[in-house]
């Protein structure tokens, strides 16, 4: 038995000792612990609701020991080789990576899971280390209902990480060249984490989005700057000198850093994004750094041989690897139907033996011996090696964009949606205000002013769920509340749209309304009551808004009825939906009727007093007498049943457009 547990720890083994007398075992506890948390989040522990605060630890840890490593190299040898600190972090950082992008790229082509294109684009963008601006360009929001997350959805932690390390060694060398004492140094990284953490704030001040403020690198980097400080703080001397707090000090931040981050875990959740306002991040940043100070005291502290205990710290040292390997595991282990449980530990226990397989044979040989190395003991060539496996992905990611073009490829044949309601230029020119949530976004991306002279469109329509009033949604076990920016949205957009003079409000309402809603943390189901009175209650601020932004009308866009496609969610996700949507069986059936019929009644009260208020009946043209329309014109009408695709959304316009003229008077 004895020798049989001895082959297992060898097999698994992370060879700890190998790591020298600088080597802190308490931070790569750290470092088990929060991977911990984080992978328990992903594959479904919910009370984590916290968990996306994790991956700030890991951005205030990156911090502290780059800085602290290239330090070291400028006290050994008065100046720091950038090109020689780049290739080892591309050592370091490369070879997983890329073995996950391989990975994705072949599992989605030989199943055809997920959007193929999508994750062809994605790899492209992980490989080349931008992955989290593509994130925020396609608006990637963190929770959703009925779209599959790419499977490389997680790599913009990456991305974050490599656009730091770029800057990283020039941040340091500033700081040494130009201030002469420590305190002078870490009060400059204290300074500028704090200048970063009021960009933050300004940011949700403004109309961006929410993926701009999760995945953007200038939010996220006031994180790394404290962990910079940290490292200045601890860095010894000109003879060697470290600074050494009292014993109990050290121990008492140490204690107080665990504590703070751990509950951010279980005090915050899905809605507590407004973190990023107020220096809230910031704040989690120095709890991480404390940790981090504490953590590289080397006395005796019972903190730190908790912390230290082996199977955290081995979890620490193998945490890139379980963390790259988890979530596309996890996510298509949802595929299988198996019970909760069951599902997030057999996905974690194959996302460790990856992890643990990476290490052992990729990571750590070429980190210490160079790729060049490691492929010569085995007799093949770095260059052929290197460029064969370039073209391999270069060929899948191809053959993955380059498919059959699909329906959503198809354009718009040019023809009306009504045949009785074309176009005719204004009379006067009019321009209309867009305004409200995603769904009026993606209607913008199919507008056209060439083909609609003298009608000029204003965008104010915000991804995040921004509605004239706040709004939550249960989404299965989640609730799913509006961006941060929305608080703003709603101040700001009907101050800009008088300075510019617009003659009509343009208003989609929103398919929220169909959906349960989460009010003082209740849930208010469908056709209810107190729904009806959220429903008015948010189509009155609307007219207020209008009201206040000048514009003499104001056009309803009534809800369409809808099919969504829950082909990617497990079949246990999808009777969750169907048993909070009330649909028995058959297709997940969005009903607007009842929605539509009080946005009806309440038009019906408005009085003749601007702004007008007139409904746009856009249900009766994509869904007449109730039936569902998929296709308008030869184009797809929605990407995943909620979005307009691009040509839908040019068909769509084909009525609206005529519409809003006809609305307002043909002016």
């Amino acid at each position: 038995m004895s020798r049989a547990m001895g082959v297992i720890r060898a097999a698994v083994s992370t060879d700890r000792h190998r790591h020298g007398s600088a080597y802190s075992a308490p931070v790569d506890g750290y470092r088990g612990l929060f991977v911990l948390l984080v992978v328990a989040y992903h594959l479904g522990v919910r009370q984590l609701g916290g968990g996306w605060i994790g991956i700030n630890h890991f951005f205030v840890f990156s911090g502290f020991l780059i800085a602290g490593i290239l330090l070291r190299e400028h006290q050994r040898y008065g100046d720091i080789d950038v090109l020689r600190f780049y290739a080892r972090r591309a050592r370091r950082v490369l070879p997983a990576m890329l073995l996950l992008v391989v990975g994705v790229l072949a599992v989605t082509t030989a199943t055809g899971w997920g959007d193929r294109r999508q994750t062809a684009g994605d790899a492209a963008a992980t490989a080349t280390l931008w992955i989290n601006w593509r994130l925020v360009a396609r608006d990637d929001q963190y929770f959703d209902l009925f779209a599959e997350p790419s499977p490389l959805r997680h790599a913009w932690t990456l991305g974050v990480e490599e656009q730091f390390y770029l800057l990283a060694p020039f941040v340091v060398l500033l700081a040494l060249r130009v201030l002469r004492t420590r305190a002078q140094r870490v009060g400059l990284m204290v300074a500028l984490a704090v200048a970063l953490a009021g960009w933050s704030h300004h940011l949700v001040g403004t109309d961006v989005n929410a993926a701009r403020l999760y995945y953007g690198t200038d939010v996220r980097a006031q994180a790394f700057v404290i962990g910079i400080a940290a490292a200045f703080y601890f860095a010894p001397d000109r003879r060697g000198r470290r600074p050494e707090l009292p014993l109990a000090v050290s121990h008492a931040i140490g204690w107080i850093g665990t504590a703070v981050s751990l509950a951010a875990f279980f005090v915050l959740d899905e809605t507590s994004i407004g973190v990023f306002a107020g220096g809230g991040m910031l704040v989690f940043a120095v709890a991480a750094a404390l940790m981090g100070v504490s953590a590289l005291d080397p006395r005796p502290m019972l903190l730190n041989r908790v912390i230290s205990v082996p199977p955290l710290v081995h979890l620490g040292q193998v945490s890139y690897g379980l963390y790259l390997f988890h979530w596309p595991i996890g996510l298509w282990w949802q595929r299988l139907d198996l019970h909760p449980v069951v599902s997030g530990v057999t996905a974690f226990a194959l996302s460790w033996v990856l992890a643990v397989a990476s290490y052992r044979l990729v990571e750590m040989p070429v980190l210490t011996g160079g790729l060049r190395r490691v492929l010569r003991r085995r007799g093949l060539s770095a260059t052929a090696v290197t460029t064969g496996a370039v073209a391999a992905v270069a060929a899948v990611a191809l053959v993955m964009a380059a498919r059959t073009p699909a329906l959503e490829d198809q354009p718009w044949d040019g023809r009306p949606i009504d045949a009785a309601l074309t176009w005719r230029e204004p009379a006067e020119p009019l321009r209309v205000a867009v305004v409200g949530d995603s769904v009026p976004a993606s209607l913008l991306s199919g507008w056209d002013p060439g083909r609609y002279r003298g009608l000029e469109v204003l965008r104010y329509a915000e991804y995040g769920g921004c509605s004239a009033t706040p709004v939550t949604m249960q989404v299965l076990d989640r609730q799913v509340p509006e961006s941060p920016v929305c608080a703003s949205w709603r101040q700001l957009w009907p101050r800009e749209v008088r300075e510019k003079g617009a003659d009509v409000v343009l208003a989609p309402a929103g398919l929220r309304f169909v959906l349960p809603t989460v009010v003082d943390g209740e849930v208010v189901p469908p056709r209810s009551e107190q729904l009806r009175g959220l429903v008015e209650a948010d189509l009155d601020a609307m007219r207020e808004q209008t009201e206040r932004s000048g514009a003499a009308q104001l056009d309803i866009l009534n809800v369409p009825c809808r099919v969504l496609d829950g082909s990617s969610q497990p079949r246990q996700q999808l009777e969750q939906i169907r048993a909070q949507l009330g649909i028995t069986d058959g297709e997940l059936v969005l009903d607007p009727t009842w929605v539509n019929g009080v946005i009806d009644d309440w038009a019906a009260r408005q009085g003749d007093d601007d702004p007008r208020v007139t409904v746009l009946d856009l249900d009766a043209q994509l869904c007449p007498g109730g039936r569902h329309q998929r296709v308008v014109g030869g184009a797809l009408l929605y990407e995943e049943g909620v979005h307009f695709t691009p040509e839908g959304a040019r068909a769509v316009w084909s009525w609206l457009a005529p519409a809003v003229v006809e609305a307002a008077g043909g002016r």
